[in-house]
């Protein structure tokens, strides 16, 4: 018997950083290892984000989306590490939001849902999309979600009405996610611990710096370099160690904040890191985003070790 529309809406899982010569064959070959595939959709992705796209995958079978979601987030296609999780329902009819604005809801109580969201926030007319972050090993909320809206004066409604009212048991907090020509909300700042979807939007897409302070002036570029690679190609290491700090270059924004949050405090030669992003020059023709603050990459003074290059599995390009 096949599978109503409403069963593959629980077994469909999203599959994010996608290298665009991932197509819809190659996504359900690779799922398919995993079990029966019904359907596979890629969506190419526009914008600051036109770089890698994402994709959703409809399983047969809730347990097969499970194991895949277990044995395929982390995983590398195409030298991109592909984010696997549950998608939320109907996520595939839903439009592009990346364009809106977002909003991110914090403090919520674990009994929310991702329709008691949607119906908190729909007062406000141009809501395009809410839902909450979920964890995919345990199945529980984690603590936080984000509102989209097509209008930045709805958004702006949202956060002044919303921030400090309760929902279910808690009061819960807003404040600006993403926001077109801003810097999300809390900006980065060195040794803040935040979770990804915050840290990956605090900055342009172009931007792949980390900015790694507090260092021991003993601190070699291996010391850095080793840390790093975990998370993706590093291209580039700036260390200005006699005055404590470094830039380590990766080789794509989502690789860089998924270093940032997953190092933040780690211990170099007794000293724990803070790291925040750097700033990069924007390639050509990209528009300017303003209220970023970012550390500027200055190399004109200190003794420091010059930027060092470093091929593919971490190997010193002379």
């Amino acid at each position: 018997m096949s599978s109503s529309p409403a069963e593959l809406a629980l077994n469909a899982i999203y599959v994010g950083n996608l290298d665009q010569r991932v197509n819809e064959t190659m996504l359900q070959e690779i799922f398919a290892t995993i079990g029966v595939v019904v359907q596979v959709k890629v969506v190419k992705r526009h914008g600051p984000y036109a770089g890698v796209n994402y994709g959703f995958v409809d399983y047969a079978d809730r347990r097969a989306a499970e194991q895949a979601i277990q044995d395929m987030n982390g995983r590398k296609i195409f030298n991109h590490e592909i984010k696997v999780n549950w998608a939320q329902t109907g996520t595939s009819a839903k439009e592009d939001t990346s364009s809106h604005f977002h909003v991110f809801v914090g403090d919520l109580a674990p009994e929310i849902t991702d329709d008691m969201l949607v119906k908190a926030f729909s007062p406000f007319k141009s809501l395009s999309d809410a839902h909450i972050m979920w964890d995919p090993v345990s199945g529980k909320s984690r603590g936080f979600g984000f509102a989209a809206f097509r209008e930045k004066a709805d958004a702006e409604q949202a956060i002044a009405t919303m921030n400090g009212e309760w929902l279910g048991t808690r009061a819960i907090r807003c404040n600006w996610a993403t926001q077109k020509g801003q810097t999300a909300t809390p900006p980065p700042q060195p040794g803040q611990q935040l979770p990804f979807e915050i840290a990956v939007h605090q900055t342009p897409a172009y931007v792949t710096s980390v900015y790694v302070g507090n260092l021991q002036p003993e601190t070699t570029q291996n010391d850095l370099l080793h840390p790093f690679q975990r998370f993706g190609f590093v291209q580039e290491i700036k260390l200005q160690a006699d005055r404590g700090f470094a830039f380590v270059k990766m080789d794509t924004h989502e690789n860089a904040a998924n270093a940032l949050v997953q190092l933040q405090n780690v211990n170099i030669h007794g000293r724990p890191a803070k790291l925040s992003w750097g700033k990069d020059r924007p390639p050509t023709g990209w528009q300017s985003h303003g209220g970023f603050q970012q550390h500027q990459q200055n190399w004109h003074h200190g003794n420091g070790h010059n930027g060092q290059m470093y091929g593919r599995g971490g190997n010193l390009v002379k």
